[in-house]
């Protein structure tokens, strides 16, 4: 009768566990908020004008993680794929009109890593 009752409770709370663990893996933790700061200020004051492309989201997350974790290191591997969960894509054509900017998308990567910005860091031209 143990038996059967330790298997029912297992069985039941298999899932929430798989959910726990998925959720630790995926969690926007302190190491990937600070890269997509860093990502998100330099994308604000380099080049602010340019147009944002999915393919600029992909080298900035990649060479952030390398310059952190050394280039083609497992760690950077993973958290490069940490970065690209939670930074937005890029549509491209846009859908909403008009393309967004690299300053535009710098501010959401700030205010999804919860980074308040600084006033004087406005460059747009």
């Amino acid at each position: 009768m143990k038996d059967r009752i330790r298997a029912t409770v297992a069985a039941a709370s298999a899932p929430d566990m798989d959910v726990a663990l998925s959720y630790a893996r995926t969690a926007l933790d302190a190491p990937t908020r600070a890269l997509m700061a860093t990502i998100g200020e330099t994308l604000r004051t380099t080049e602010p004008t340019l147009d944002m492309r999915e393919v600029t989201r992909l080298a900035y997350a990649g060479r952030a993680a390398a310059d952190v974790h050394g280039k083609g290191t497992p760690r950077a591997v993973a958290a490069t794929g940490l970065l690209l969960r939670h930074m937005p894509r890029v549509d491209w054509p846009p859908t909403e009109g008009t393309p967004i900017t690299r300053h535009e998308y710098g501010r959401r990567l700030l205010a999804k890593a919860g980074v308040r910005e600084q006033q004087g860091s406005d460059t747009r031209g």
